[in-house]
């Protein structure tokens, strides 16, 4: 894990393609984008110890240094279970079944399927290959399968460059990111012009296909590790904007002097301070609020995305 090592925040390029990974809009999937300095392109780096061997008296187990890797969403990078828990339908599908996206913690049980391994190439310092738990390596395929995912898991029968990533360390700041003004699209705006009834049209059938399920809860002074799960409440939201969350959040919890929100992927997901719009879809958003004045919000880093590499990564671990 040393090439993760003191690194707060990551972004990872293919070595192949010379593109970024990113966690997609949709908050699920994950491709590849030319773009490095974007929240998409940041992932958060959160150490994680696995054992190994039958333990017991007297017997050894090997502890080995993995990562979990958060993205912009709040969930972690991995892919499906090679068993095929997901259903049939995952079975019969192969993008399904080797496609990487981003995936919640339920359970820390399920936190294998979240966990990588840095192993050392001969490519360069911080150039290295992404081992999950399952013995399966991280793969940018670019559109080389039918699949239209750009990144997938695949065995080590061939590590070539497709499987070589450049680990670079963006370096950390305080202060939240100012959220994405709430806004439309040009063509909407167009349309206010030129078909006022179509322009209506257009924004209703938008809201409605994005509308979702906000749950949330107000943290305490300790600002998220006092959450009782009884204290959740929900309501309906549309749109993605982060913004006009917020503010409908500083109403129902009549906090007005500054509210930092949190997604939480997943019961045993870390927080992860929203710093963009919602995802593309209707699934359900997990979200904490934190008053400003807590100590957890003051403690808070973001990574600073404009800002080049801070350092090259140090090399992984040989196999």
């Amino acid at each position: 894990m040393e090439v993760f090592e003191g690194a707060e925040f990551v972004r990872l390029r293919s070595l192949e393609h010379g593109t970024y990974l990113h966690a997609a809009e949709d908050g699920r999937g994950v491709l590849l984008d030319p773009r490095g300095a974007s929240p998409h392109a940041a992932w958060a780096v959160q150490p994680e110890q696995s054992a190994s061997g039958r333990g017991g008296v007297g017997l050894h187990r090997r502890v080995t240094a993995r990562v979990l890797l958060r993205g912009v969403y709040g969930r972690y990078l991995g892919a499906a279970d090679p068993g095929g828990g997901g259903g049939p339908l995952l079975l019969l599908h192969p993008c399904r079944r080797l496609g990487a996206g981003q995936r919640d913690r339920g359970e820390r049980e399920a936190a294998r399927a979240v966990m990588w391994r840095a192993v050392a190439t001969a490519s360069g310092a911080g150039v290295v290959l992404l081992h999950d738990a399952h013995g399966r390596f991280l793969r940018a395929n670019w559109k080389r399968l039918p699949c239209r995912s750009g990144v997938s898991v695949g065995d080590g029968g061939s590590t070539g460059p497709t499987m070589k990533w450049a680990v670079e360390v963006i370096p950390s700041k305080h202060g939240h990111p100012e959220l994405p003004l709430a806004g439309e699209p040009d063509w909407v705006k167009f349309l206010d012009g030129a078909c006022p009834a179509l322009a209506g049209l257009c924004r209703w059938a938008a809201a409605a296909s994005q509308q979702r399920e906000i749950r949330w809860v107000l943290a305490g002074g300790a600002g998220g590790g006092d959450i009782r799960e009884e204290d959740w409440a929900s309501f309906q939201y549309s749109g993605r904007s982060a913004i006009l969350l917020r503010s409908k959040l500083a109403h129902l919890t009549r906090q007005f002097r500054g509210l930092t929100l949190f997604i939480r992927a997943g019961r045993h997901g870390q927080l992860a301070p929203l710093v963009t719009d919602l995802p593309r879809s209707r699934e359900r958003l997990d979200i904490v609020v934190v008053r400003d004045t807590s100590l957890a919000a003051d403690q808070l880093i973001f990574p600073d995305v404009d800002k080049e590499t801070k350092e090259p990564a140090k090399e992984g671990i040989l196999l």
